[in-house]
């Protein structure tokens, strides 16, 4: 990871020592996606993680009787793909880039390897896991709020 990717890393990465670090920009890499790339589909085996560089990606599923709806839509500094962390290791979600988007991958069996075998390591990749689910599930009980609200002031 370069000193732009670490700029825009969680918290928890800048904590980590030198060689962890290091240890993580080997398993890594830059990528590109134009906007309008679909970078996964919900139910698709999930497989690697993303850390957003620039750019943003939404997040959609389809909801019968009315089509695809965004559920969130992720920027910079902010992890997409943690499905690959607990069986049955699916996409919840299809992940389209709403913008040209740079990220950081990293493939799932890799990284979960990794943190395996360091457990300093494996203790900030699931803390960074955790933040990232308390944050999807404090912004889906925000949304469910306004959706609800709006259908009662009608």
């Amino acid at each position: 990871m370069n000193d732009h990717t670490r700029e825009h890393c969680p918290r928890e990465i800048e904590d980590l020592a030198d060689d962890q670090r290091h240890e993580l920009a080997a398993i890594s890499h830059e990528v590109q996606f134009t906007q309008g790339t679909v970078l996964f589909h919900e139910s698709g085996l999930a497989d690697r993680c993303w850390l957003l560089q620039s750019g943003r990606i939404a997040l959609t599923t389809t909801i019968p009787g009315r089509g695809d709806e965004t559920v969130e839509t992720l920027s910079v500094g902010e992890v997409l793909g943690v499905s690959w962390f607990q069986p049955p290791r699916q996409w919840r979600w299809t992940a389209t880039a709403v913008t040209p988007v740079t990220a950081v991958e990293i493939d799932a069996t890799v990284l979960q390897s990794v943190a395996e075998s360091d457990p300093d390591l494996g203790r900030a990749i699931y803390s960074i896991l955790a933040n990232t689910l308390l944050h999807r599930l404090q912004a889906t009980r925000a949304r469910l709020l306004d959706l609800y609200a709006h259908e009662h002031v009608r």
